[in-house]
């Protein structure tokens, strides 16, 4: 059963957490806006920037402290060039049996030290499902979060504000 809170914002009782994601790769908004058509191919899942960077969206799962429940950042990461144009080419089959890809996390996420290019294994999953993003252990403290848990007060604070936009 999920996990139920009383959000600080609207006092009403929440099941559940939402994922935070990202639309683009923290690079995309580097592009300036009349330049976009020309440099940028962006879809929900998939960016390319200038014919040479290529990213996937993915899922960093977080287990949340005390609680059976996990927290998931909606991620973009680099992939080399023959492993996008791969997955690219098999992203409507079942690709769970995979081996591991290496990437760049492509965001940076608040309240964290810099997570701009920290290293990850992106593992692709089943039809349908986002990859999920490990990343390579470390002693950041999302990496130490990844593998100890976060601390439900940090989710809720992370949470809360997306939940009345």
């Amino acid at each position: 059963m999920p996990y139920r809170y009383k959000c600080s914002k609207c006092e009403k009782w929440h099941v559940g957490f939402p994922d935070i994601g990202y639309a683009s790769p923290y690079y995309a908004s580097s592009i300036p806006e009349a330049e976009r058509s020309k440099r940028l191919f962006l879809t929900g899942d998939l960016c390319i920037i200038d014919d040479q960077d290529f990213f996937i969206r993915c899922i960093l799962l977080l287990p949340v402290q005390g609680i059976p429940d996990t927290f998931g950042w909606g991620v973009w990461s680099t992939l080399s060039e023959a492993n996008f144009l791969r997955y690219r080419q098999h992203y409507d089959e079942y690709m769970g049996n995979w081996p591991p890809m290496f990437g760049y996390l492509s965001n940076r996420l608040p309240d964290y030290p810099d997570t701009l290019n920290l290293h990850l294994s992106v593992q692709p999953q089943e039809k349908g499902a986002r990859p999920r993003a490990t990343l390579e252990p470390s002693d950041h403290p999302l990496s130490l979060e990844q593998k100890n848990g976060i601390a439900l007060e940090n989710v809720l604070r992370f949470v809360e504000p997306h939940l009345h936009k």
